[in-house]
């Protein structure tokens, strides 16, 4: 009987644990971050192959939440080779020179139909911009999921300089898509 209690208390404590996780990572290959731009009045899009997001967050203590997503941006594939080199050089990405880009949230909105907004910053080549991100959180026990969007104007991080600055030729706004599969990683 008594070993059966013990039990029981683990459980529940693993349970309570589980349940109030805020800190959460990336599960490797199963996250994705995409973007979508126009260019000549073509859709086009791509995906980074290579980023780690470090979140915390839980949906009924948002002051205490942070997102913390570093981005690879050599990773960038459009599937167009031309494109894919036309991006890592210095009229857009410049990823020689800089090869990362961050984006920081610690200001989160709770909005209608379960969804939230981060307040954050993205850096790119060395300008730093407030852009929003709205989601859906799911969790599921230890796992979680983020499913996000948000649009920035390249031209604000100086992406596609010079004759691309004709937003005729390349569009300004560009959406960026994420689905993060997360696991939980400690209590708050």
């Amino acid at each position: 009987m008594s070993t059966t209690r013990s039990l029981l208390a683990l459980s529940l404590l693993a349970a309570s644990w589980v349940a109030s996780a805020s800190n959460w990572q990336t599960v490797p290959g199963e996250s994705t971050l995409r973007f979508v731009g126009e260019a000549q009045g073509e859709s086009f899009d791509g995906g980074f192959k290579d980023f780690s997001a470090h979140i915390a967050f839980d949906a009924d203590n948002l002051e205490s939440a942070s997102f913390d997503v570093t981005i690879v941006l050599a990773s960038a594939d459009s599937q167009n080779e031309e494109r894919d080199e036309l991006m890592q050089g210095a009229d857009f990405f410049d990823s020689a020179a800089q090869s990362k880009a961050r984006y920081r949230a610690t200001r989160f909105e709770r909005l209608a139909d379960g969804k939230f907004r981060a307040l954050g910053e993205l850096t790119l080549k060395g300008k730093t911009r407030p852009v929003a991100l709205d989601f859906t959180w799911q969790v599921n026990g230890a796992d979680a999921t983020l499913d996000g969007s948000a649009a920035l104007s390249r031209l604000a991080f100086d992406v596609g300089i010079g004759d691309w600055t004709d937003t005729e030729l390349i569009g300004d706004t560009v959406r960026v898509l994420t689905t993060l599969h997360l696991r939980a990683t400690s209590a708050p």
